[in-house]
């Protein structure tokens, strides 16, 4: 569904609106000019806003922390079925950070 902007004549091309209602028409154009009015970009408004509609919704209903995965952790830490290696925690924590660098 889109949404009206009131003055803005939705029939016609882009630049067509802006060369009517901010300019005076011209006897004749030079080349670049009629090239660049020969190809017109156009971007479906009503279909951006639904795909992002639909994006946010799904994550929205993700949650942020499987809370499920993290109280298994931590009954196979306390049991002691994992055991952390700090060496291996520190260059992992390096390894990322020059990632993101």
């Amino acid at each position: 569904m889109g949404y009206p902007i009131q003055g803005v004549d939705t029939t016609g091309s882009f630049n067509t609106m802006l060369r009517t209602r901010h300019a005076a028409p011209r006897t004749a154009a030079p080349a670049t000019e009629a090239a660049t009015n020969s190809v017109v970009d156009s971007a479906d408004v009503a279909k951006t806003a639904a795909l992002l509609k639909s994006i946010v919704e799904t994550a929205s209903s993700i949650p942020a922390v499987d809370q499920a995965r993290v109280v298994s952790l931590q009954q196979a830490i306390v049991s002691g079925e994992i055991q952390a290696n700090p060496q291996q925690i520190a260059q992992s924590l390096t390894e990322f950070d020059v990632l993101l660098a």
